[in-house]
């Protein structure tokens, strides 16, 4: 076997799985198995945990390293993915049922709302629904397990880092199985798709969903290569503003010595700001700032924009003011639950409902909907919080 083939997965022949014991709901169910197995489904929008590690990461133009971990060092990356994850890990989760009425209300006596209330032994659903939403935003896929009792209905349920779980196809009927190593549910226990809740961000094949980190590889590459280049600047650059000019010529030794001390006296950031002492008749001479100094701070606001447009979410939702106003802060707000949370609450909410519920409850059970409610609450909140921070010029 090749070096490439080991890395990647790929030419690996996969053994029939196990006979699958846990959840043993109805005999048709538990006697379901994948049969032969299709390869596993890799591309570089999502590779094998190997080969991302033996590659350093996703390549990027700029010669940074580019990794769901270095990504979260850009706080635009940070941001977007904390904005996102709190504020969906924030909403109510509750199931209605249709009254004979045909209205909906919440149905308090349906198992699922425990089950909403407390996911797991050691995660609040808080804690849950960030982390899976933290998943999905840096890895494109996000992976639950639902866990059932024998009648078939959810007791708990499981996130599995993305690290931690192939997805492969049954030849049988070309559904998706998953072969999960994680130590809350075991190692090489394949789930089949009912048993879990699978989230994926914008997908090419179907299957798996698209890393925003590696389609955005150099936009994260250009933003950290640019923060790297700022913070070496100031650790290593001398903080002037202006050159000296000497009336006389100086030798070679002198203006080394002259260069060294400066060096040491007014390099570095802890250096900034010093009084220079200037002898011999020497003159400090004031620089504007230049080009590539102009160029530079707006390569840094123009990536914020980029990774924002990446993730959907304003620029006012990371305290980039720039563009807000008393006008517009009303529809950008609306657009942030529009384009950014509605899509990933839309998706949940299909999901639960196809895998969480039986048959004869989906047709009167949904889960309520709280995207309104949220807008129309964050909306007056951002309104009060622009309007303090503009009286006090912050």
């Amino acid at each position: 076997m090749s070096v490439w083939s080991w890395l990647t997965g790929s030419g690996q022949s996969s053994p029939p799985p196990p006979q699958r014991i846990e959840p043993a709901i109805v005999a048709s169910t538990a006697a379901k198995q994948p049969g032969d197995i299709v390869g596993s489904l890799n591309s570089m929008a999502f590779p094998q945990p190997l080969l991302y590690a033996a590659l350093g990461g996703y390549a990027s133009n700029t010669g940074v390293p580019v990794t769901p971990f270095t990504a979260l060092q850009s706080a635009a990356v940070y941001g977007c993915t904390k904005c996102i994850s709190e504020d969906i890990a924030g909403l109510p989760l509750q199931v209605r049922r249709k009254t004979a009425s045909g209205q909906w209300m919440i149905d308090t006596t349906h198992p699922l709302n425990r089950l909403f209330a407390k996911p797991n032994r050691w995660m609040s659903a808080w804690q849950f629904w960030s982390y899976a939403l933290t998943a999905y935003c840096l890895r494109g896929n996000s992976y639950i397990v639902i866990q059932r009792d024998r009648t078939g209905a959810p007791v708990e349920l499981i996130p599995v880092t993305p690290d931690r779980v192939t997805v492969k196809l049954s030849v049988v009927d070309g559904q998706p199985w998953y072969l999960v190593n994680a130590r809350q549910i075991g190692i090489g226990i394949w789930v089949p798709p009912e048993d879990m809740i699978h989230m994926k961000n914008m997908s090419v094949d179907g299957y798996l969903g698209l890393s925003p980190i590696a389609c955005g590889q150099d936009v994260l590459g250009l933003a950290l290569a640019a923060q790297q280049h700022g913070a070496i600047l100031f650790r290593q650059g001398a903080q002037l503003s202006g050159y000296l000019k000497h009336p006389g010529r100086l030798s070679k030794e002198a203006s080394d010595n002259l260069g060294e001390s400066w060096r040491d006296t007014y390099s570095g950031v802890q250096n900034a700001h010093k009084t220079a002492v200037l002898e011999e008749g020497m003159e400090f001479e004031k620089l504007a700032i230049t080009n590539e100094d102009a160029q530079f701070l707006q390569t840094r606001q123009f990536q914020v924009l980029d990774i924002c447009r990446m993730y959907r979410v304003p620029p006012h939702k990371l305290m980039d003011y720039g563009r807000a106003t008393f006008n517009n802060i009303d529809a950008q707000q609306q657009s942030y639950v529009d384009d950014a949370l509605s899509p990933c609450t839309a998706q949940l909410e299909g999901m639960m409902r196809d895998q969480l519920l039986f048959d004869d409850e989906r047709p009167d059970t949904r889960r309520t909907s709280t995207t309104p409610a949220y807008s129309a609450a964050t909306r007056s909140a951002a309104i009060r919080h622009i309007k303090s921070a503009w009286r006090t010029g912050s």
